[in-house]
């Protein structure tokens, strides 16, 4: 049911497009960007990333990292991994899945966070940065003041870096995916966004944006450019931490 793979982990021989793997690579049948694909979480139809095993999640990220070069390699500016889960987030498949989206040019918001962290970098001191969920392995996970989304999360590793370790990363994104489902309800729609180094940046400071789909944009924020958030980020880090 999928075009043929791009990349496969974990199959030990065999062919391409065979059983045995972990996490499968596949061209995006309907891209809204050339190149755009699909990684499948696993053969196991898991429908929420937060009961994926850790080891499926850790091969994802590798997936993302691999895609990422390759698409580098052939000349994208910038490659997003991203994951979108629930109808609400824009996701038209139940079976856990996340996407990499190869960008011609280097996008205006990825040009501004990239002029940032190259001055006086906002993200390298985390435990400033707001109201904290947990933090471990050198990352943190937390609520920023600036959330533009009710319960909006970050996680955000303590120095700069490139892009994720794997493991890590693995680790805080299954735990943050988890606690807001349990605050918030199995049937959460939610968007997660890699924020990785642009191809020949040369300072960066990665991170991730996890924003639940709780509310709907509306005139001001759409006109604006202005987000109204019904949940103050204290609160809402709280009750994470909780969870």
């Amino acid at each position: 049911m999928t075009p043929p793979e791009t990349l496969a982990i974990g199959r030990v021989g065999g062919v391409p497009d065979t059983p045995g793997w972990v996490v499968r690579v596949v061209p995006n049948k309907y891209p809204a960007i050339p190149g755009q694909e699909v990684v499948v979480h696993g053969p196991d139809h898991v429908l929420s990333l937060a009961d994926l095993p850790l080891p499926v999640m850790d091969a994802a990220i590798d997936a993302w990292a691999r895609r990422i070069a390759h698409h580098e390699e052939a000349g994208a500016a910038w490659v997003m991994a991203c994951v979108n889960e629930g109808a609400g987030a824009g996701a038209s498949l139940p079976h856990s899945h996340s996407q990499i989206i190869p960008l011609p040019e280097l996008p205006p918001l990825i040009e501004l966070e990239t002029a940032a962290i190259a001055g006086d970098c906002p993200l390298c001191d985390p435990a400033a940065l707001g109201p904290q969920v947990s933090a471990g392995d050198g990352l943190h996970t937390l609520c920023p003041p600036w959330s533009r989304m009710p319960y909006e999360t970050w996680i955000v590793p303590a120095a700069h870096a490139r892009a994720p370790d794997r493991g890590p990363l693995a680790e805080a994104l299954l735990d943050a995916v988890g606690r807001l489902r349990r605050v918030l309800g199995d049937d959460l729609a939610w968007n997660a966004v890699l924020h990785g180094a642009p191809a020949g940046a040369g300072r960066f400071h990665w991170h991730v944006e996890i924003s639940p789909r709780l509310t709907v944009p509306a005139s001001l924020e759409l006109g604006t450019g202005l987000w109204v958030n019904v949940v103050d980020p204290e609160l809402a880090a709280a009750e994470l931490r909780e969870a």
